[in-house]
């Protein structure tokens, strides 16, 4: 594809040993393999084990969609009772809950992010081990420099969000000091999701490789709830340390 857009032609022919022409493929022949390949990886980013056909019956698409569904079920069980671990910290503070969204939302999105460059990355034949090291180590980087950012936004957010509405935090006295802490759980929580979501979504798609299998289907909703469970591992130990600990 690259020669056939650098030279501007519409076909490329094939040679054998003794530099005969025993074939050519042609731009569009490149184009419907490149679609071929999308049309897999999407289905794959859904969950899916393979391309769904229309015409196939409601047990067969059951039968393909099922498994990571009951990988997908079993993860978010287990957000359910790390959360439900943390109860105390909950009926100490219950404005923690508010937030607990925007912590595995951004978290998800540095993973998903994380996760392209590095299934990119795997699709070149010639890559090597260095390489692929590279990568992991500048994705933590930058998921460390993006926390770091977010964080101190997610801070003067929160903090400003209930300094403005003086809600209370706890004893239904509003406090400066208990507003601090709250957007301290935030900062801290984005920086440290946000930087274990990259070692996530970098490291998952290489042991997916290494087992052989298609680094695309760690992809969508698996990373992603995956994520979710480290991220409220995150905020709500942190809230607990900070809070009652």
């Amino acid at each position: 594809l690259i020669k056939l857009t650098e030279y501007g032609q519409d076909s490329y022919p094939v040679l054998n040993e003794n530099d005969e022409v025993i074939g050519a493929f042609t731009y569009e022949d490149v184009i419907e393999e490149l679609e071929e390949e999308m049309k897999e990886d999407y289905a794959k980013l859904a969950g899916l084990t393979e391309e769904e056909d229309l015409d196939e019956s409601v047990f067969q698409s059951v039968k393909k969609r099922i498994p990571w569904l009951a990988v997908l079920l079993f993860l978010s069980f287990m957000v359910s009772m790390l959360i439900s671990r943390f109860e105390g910290v909950v009926s100490t503070i219950p404005m923690i809950v508010f937030f607990q969204s925007l912590i595995l939302g951004m978290a998800g999105n540095t993973g998903t992010q994380s996760l392209a460059v590095t299934i990119r990355l795997l699709s070149d034949e010639e890559i090597n081990g260095k390489d692929v090291l590279k990568t992991i180590f500048k994705e933590i980087r930058v998921g460390f420099l993006n926390g770091l950012i977010l964080g101190i936004l997610g801070f003067t957010f929160v903090f400003g969000f209930i300094s403005i509405t003086k809600q209370p935090i706890r004893n239904d006295v509003f406090s400066y000091v208990d507003a601090i802490e709250v957007a301290s759980i935030v900062g801290f929580s984005l920086l440290f999701a946000m930087t274990f979501s990259c070692v996530v979504g970098s490291l998952i798609p290489i042991i997916f490789k290494k087992i052989k299998i298609d680094p695309a289907v760690a992809s969508g909703p698996f990373i992603t709830t995956l994520i979710d469970v480290i991220a409220v591992l995150i905020y709500y130990s942190l809230a607990t340390i900070l809070f009652i600990g």
